[in-house]
């Protein structure tokens, strides 16, 4: 059904989808998915089982084959190379997104959390390869924060979106649960 959506023209109110598609294809975050080389599942498995972060502290500290290892945001713009800024927002105010949301047909009330299956099928998808690719979520995670939404918004509207921090906050989010349960 994804493919589907892909695939044939968006049905008629829902142009904006195809300017979106295209937008994704051309975009920074297009160029890291393609360009970076492979990811060993295990060194992110050892990076997770180690890391910890410090409340207050912008750096994941691990060890990844015995080697020590330490992360920021920073670290994460000059690796994906999402051609984003320091200073772009992770957050737009939920006024803005809900206009945007509004556009694309979203049927839920204002964010947080967006609800995926509130989305049209086109832009479900979208959410969904959002989720997957940026925040690293692979279950079937189906509301978004208003930092997710933003993200989604950014690309459908083509906004500048700190990617980079987003990435970081998300693996720092997982990280202090991880410690959290230890």
């Amino acid at each position: 059904m994804n493919v589907a959506c892909y695939l044939s023209d968006p049905p008629k109110g829902f142009e904006m989808y195809k300017s979106m598609i295209v937008g994704l294809n051309t975009c920074g975050l297009a160029h890291s998915l393609w360009e970076n080389p492979d990811i060993h599942e295990d060194w992110i498995k050892d990076f997770l089982a180690n890391a910890l972060a410090k409340k207050g502290d912008a750096i994941i500290k691990s060890k990844v084959q015995k080697k020590e290892v330490s992360i920021t945001d920073q670290d994460i713009c000059e690796v994906l190379l999402f051609g984003d800024d320091a200073n772009d927002l992770v957050k737009y105010a939920k006024e803005k997104v809900m206009e945007v949301l509004t556009k694309v047909s979203y049927e839920g009330a204002c964010p947080p959390p967006m609800i995926k299956k509130l989305l049209h099928l086109y832009w479900r998808f979208l959410a969904h390869v959002y989720l997957v690719c940026i925040s690293g979520n692979k279950s079937g995670l189906d509301k978004l924060t208003l930092s997710q939404t933003s993200g989604v918004v950014s690309l459908v509207e083509g906004w500048k979106y700190n990617y980079s921090k987003s990435v970081f906050d998300d693996m720092l989010g997982k990280v202090k649960t991880i410690n959290e349960k230890y």
